[in-house]
């Protein structure tokens, strides 16, 4: 279980179980989103994040192009959790940022590096991909398999 929140402390989360696949995303929308060179998301079951107070939600640009809808604290406004659109499951990404031990989910794989910032070096070892990684190439074999038995969207 891993717990976090915005930086106001308006919303709080809980997590109840364990990412399917954690990555940092280089792309331009997330380095807009952050103001920063990259954002760590967790992909995990959304039935798997409680949280508590009120969120906002909007629709943003994403790496992909599909799109997803950014839930952000209605009080500070910091993005919390995003939903990609073209995911078709149940599943949503936690801006690891948020957690209260940020620690707690280490990147598995860096994603969109062809926009990565050149001053940036990415030497932890992990697979990098020029664009959206498929989950099979990356995800540990439990995760992709957790994720293809949930229930598709309407």
């Amino acid at each position: 279980m891993a717990t976090g929140r915005c930086s106001c402390g308006a919303v709080t989360y809980e997590l109840t179980g364990e990412p399917l696949f954690t990555q940092a995303c280089h792309c331009l929308d997330c380095q807009r989103s952050t103001g920063s060179a990259f954002v760590v998301h967790a992909v995990t079951v959304e039935d798997d994040l409680k949280v508590q107070g009120e969120t906002k939600m909007a629709i943003v640009p994403s790496g992909s192009d599909a799109g997803c809808e950014a839930h952000a604290c209605a009080v500070c406004m910091d993005y919390v959790w995003m939903r990609y659109r073209y995911h078709k499951v149940p599943v949503i990404a936690l801006r690891v940022g948020t957690l209260d031990d940020p620690t707690a989910f280490q990147p598995q794989a860096h994603i969109f590096v062809r926009s990565k910032q050149p001053w940036l070096t990415l030497s932890d070892g992990k697979p990098q991909f020029e664009q959206a990684a498929a989950r099979e190439d990356v995800w540990p074999p439990e995760s992709v398999a957790r994720y293809d038995a949930l229930p598709k969207r309407g």
